[in-house]
């Protein structure tokens, strides 16, 4: 346990202030043990994965942060189908690597998402056709409140766009995640970005050359250089009503429209801040889309937590004037009550 520890460090953003107590858990023993401490000192309990899906205010966060290092990878024979049981902290990007190393189906696409398997059932992660709900079959955790375990299966887990009842049930904190994956599956590479590759002639029938196509492509559209940092996508593609989508049709015939089974509709939020509003590469300071994905705001070395938000805020007003349209964060504000 340490007292007043930078969050910085342990962001994909690399902004943000100090954590008031962190501890570091390796086992489900000192995980209990931080609740414990926690409510003793009654402090909020904060867990943190690899911190690639959060903004920490510059203030930083007033409570315990558990840090998740639990990384055990298992395998697990399930009639023509394998289990991947993996621990809460282990990386997403070891779990991909470790599924192709046996031939396994279901998570190739998601190749390239930066986090931890714990973070990525949180936010039920998504890319190029794929998402993480598909392959989930449960999740063990531990209460914060009361102690106690508890299992989520898939049904429980009420998986839907980049949400999950861990997402709303704050109080409990992921200890392991089971992924149902098989050797007998169908190449998912209808995504557009995927079929042209596979038009271009690459060979997308296993795994682990839908891994290196994935990664080639993610390669494209997220920055590099260790001056800047990000947290990937910073908004939701909105998805709103039928009427709304038709009269941004008529004015946009271009717009990239997807109907959703209740009749909704989710847009290319990309597209609108590339096309419409001709935002990408916009910058203040030392805060910009980036040039490549305007989804991603990238924060250069210096820049301010307050100042990515205020930036955040300044995106969301400019795409509600054109059109409209609230849009969402998908990063979300670490400590936030």
């Amino acid at each position: 346990m340490k007292e007043r520890v930078s969050l910085a460090p342990f962001t994909t953003f690399g902004v943000g202030g100090e954590a008031r107590i962190f501890i570091e858990a390796r086992t489900e023993e000192e995980i209990q043990e931080a609740i414990t401490y926690a409510r003793e000192c009654n402090l909020q309990l904060y867990p943190l994965g690899a911190g690639s899906n959060l903004l920490v205010p510059d203030a930083g966060v007033d409570g315990v942060v558990l840090k998740i290092m639990l990384d055990d990878i298992a395998f697990e024979n399930d009639g023509d189908d394998t289990l991947i049981i993996a621990d809460a902290g282990a990386r997403w990007e070891k779990i991909v690597d470790t599924a192709s190393e046996h031939e396994l189906f279901g998570i190739e696409n998601l190749a390239g998402i930066p986090g931890t398997i714990g973070g990525a059932s949180v936010q039920n992660i998504g890319a190029y056709g794929a998402e993480l709900a598909n392959t989930f079959e449960y999740a063990d955790c531990i209460n914060k409140t009361t102690g106690a375990h508890k299992r989520i299966t898939r049904t429980e887990a009420a998986f839907a766009y980049r949400t999950s009842f861990f997402k709303t049930h704050r109080e409990f904190i992921i200890t392991r995640v089971t992924l149902r994956l098989s050797k007998h599956a169908t190449p998912n590479i209808t995504y557009p970005d995927l079929a042209r590759v596979y038009e271009a002639g690459t060979p997308l029938r296993t795994p682990s050359e839908i891994i290196i196509a994935v990664r080639a492509i993610r390669a494209k559209k997220f920055p590099l250089s260790i001056e800047e940092g990000t947290a990937g996508s910073f908004f939701k593609n909105p998805v709103i009503s039928r009427e709304l989508a038709d009269s941004l049709a008529l004015r946009f015939p271009d717009l990239p429209l997807f109907p959703q089974e209740d009749g909704s509709v989710k847009i290319s939020l990309a597209w609108l801040l590339d096309y419409a509003l001709s935002l990408k590469g916009f910058s203040i300071n030392k805060v910009r889309l980036y040039e490549k994905q305007p989804l991603i705001i990238v924060a250069r070395t210096g820049a301010t937590a307050t100042e990515v938000s205020a930036f955040a805020d300044e995106i969301a007003k400019r795409v509600f004037a054109a059109t409209g349209i609230v849009i969402e964060r998908e990063v979300e504000t670490f400590g936030a009550k």
